[in-house]
């Protein structure tokens, strides 16, 4: 008998501890890490463009049919969130008459600019090269260095690190 009276005091005990706990609505804690393409061939694979949402850079793998080059990748970055993306949210700081860029392998990468960075906002900066490091990454052919040289037409060379939000 003893036992039964126990676990009725503790279901009891139990119910009046949880008296007074108020409910609360949906806490936001803003998007998520990254946005996945969820169609098309290669889902698996695919191709990591960095892309901007509410304010923070952020990873967004789009399927690919086959090898993207690292040049490649900043192309379609240039072009800016599908439809889709933007639908989600997406945008981009990255300027599409940023004109042409070149990337050149090494450890580290180098990314070279056709004008001065000072004119990008770090966001921006910041698009490019992640953007570079992951389709670099993608080659298998990483370098070990965790940035990218970023090259102004003056030649001034500045050692940029990626830091999504």
């Amino acid at each position: 008998m003893r036992k039964p009276r126990v676990l009725l005091i503790l279901a009891a005990a139990a119910l009046l501890a949880a008296c007074g706990v108020q409910p609360t609505g949906v806490v936001p804690a803003g998007p998520g890490p990254s946005i996945r393409a969820t169609t098309g061939p290669n889902v698996l694979g695919g191709l990591t463009l960095y892309f901007v949402s509410d304010g923070r850079v952020i990873p967004v793998t789009r399927p690919t049919e086959g090898f993207i080059s690292p040049e490649g990748a900043v192309t379609l970055l240039l072009q800016g969130p599908t439809d889709r993306e933007a639908a989600q949210g997406l945008t981009t700081f990255v300027p599409p008459e940023l004109g042409k860029l070149r990337v050149y392998p090494g450890d580290p990468s180098s990314l070279a600019l056709p004008y001065s960075m000072r004119k990008l906002s770090d966001q921006a900066i910041n698009q490019l090269v992640c953007t570079v490091i992951a389709a670099s990454a993608a080659t298998g052919r990483a370098p070990q260095s965790k940035g990218v040289n970023v090259i102004s037409p003056n030649e001034d060379v500045y050692f940029q690190s990626c830091q999504p939000s």
